[in-house]
């Protein structure tokens, strides 16, 4: 029998660190009595019966999102992806209409409901306000679900690309966040049978400070579009740690790892990146993740 010590903590959730209990990042969107729009973030949110189907989200009483669904009874939980994580984070730095417009967030129309889908989330949930339980100031909103949709992207392959696909984001703590990239299954050998494609890069033709800034900015963008899944430089690399930002060159600069369909296409994205079109080397290996 394993024992482990256990650690006291405080029940309060703010001094909680790690955060035991982190949540599904969503963005809610809602309209006014006069059909304005509006956008906020929310983290706290669950299933909460088959029935219906039902779920519900903590919001607090003197925030629009709560006041817009109890004046017009609707709302829709739209599901952003990583890429998209660091403007649905700054949606409460503003509000109202100058939210929308800073966050560049494209609005179109529901299908059943008043209020619009965020068109960059990956997903979205339609809902009809059913009740709410209060707790001070703040409330858990239930809804009915009474339409989805989802990209299309999502829907392709096994579980484990659809998740890889879909990456959902979940709140941490302040400023901190995870991600789900894959699916593993129960009761197998091989929690996972996903195959990935490894860039190895070799030597960098030269110090260029200009040059692995496009390189990283080549990798945001592949990690944008869910093509790269892991990536960064060998850890005896010089600064690693606390990355200056250069490598040396005469070394392996580093790898990373792509969710692409074919040995061809991952070939074709590597030599798009900055430091193999200036002459580093790069070998495109296949991968299996099974852990």
């Amino acid at each position: 029998m394993v024992t482990k010590q256990k650690v006291h903590f405080a029940p309060d959730k703010d001094t909680w660190h790690p955060s035991v209990l982190p949540g599904q990042i969503v963005v809610v969107s809602t309209v006014n009595a006069q059909g304005r729009p509006n956008l906020a973030p929310k983290s706290w949110i669950t299933m909460a019966a088959f029935a219906g189907p039902m779920l519900a989200f903590g919001c607090n009483t003197g925030h629009t999102t709560c006041q817009n669904i109890q004046a017009t009874g609707t709302f829709v939980i739209n599901i952003p992806a990583e890429q998209d994580v660091e403007r649905t984070w700054a949606l409460i730095r503003t509000s109202g209409e100058e939210r929308i417009q800073q966050s560049g967030f494209t609005l179109i129309p529901s299908q059943m409901v008043a209020p619009p889908l965020v068109a960059e989330c990956r997903a979205h949930l339609e809902c009809e306000f059913d009740s709410l339980k209060q707790f001070g100031d703040e409330v858990l909103v239930f809804g009915r679900v009474v339409a989805a949709s989802i990209d299309a992207n999502c829907l392709a392959g096994e579980p484990v690309q659809q998740y890889c696909a879909l990456r959902p984001i979940f709140f941490l703590e302040d400023g901190t966040y995870g991600a789900i990239e894959t699916a593993k299954q129960i009761g197998r050998e091989w929690p996972a049978d996903h195959r990935l494609f490894v860039v190895q890069l070799g030597a960098l033709p030269e110090e260029d400070l200009a040059l692995v800034h496009a390189h990283v900015a080549f990798l945001q963008t592949l990690r944008h579009s869910g093509q790269l899944v892991a990536g960064g430089p060998f850890a005896d690399e010089p600064g690693v740690g606390g990355w200056s930002g250069t490598l040396s060159p005469g070394e392996d600069s580093g790898l990373y790892i792509l969710n692409i369909a074919s040995p061809a296409e991952a070939e074709e994205l590597a030599r798009q990146d900055p430091l193999v079109q200036a002459g580093a080397s790069c070998r495109v290996r296949p991968w299996m993740r099974t852990f």
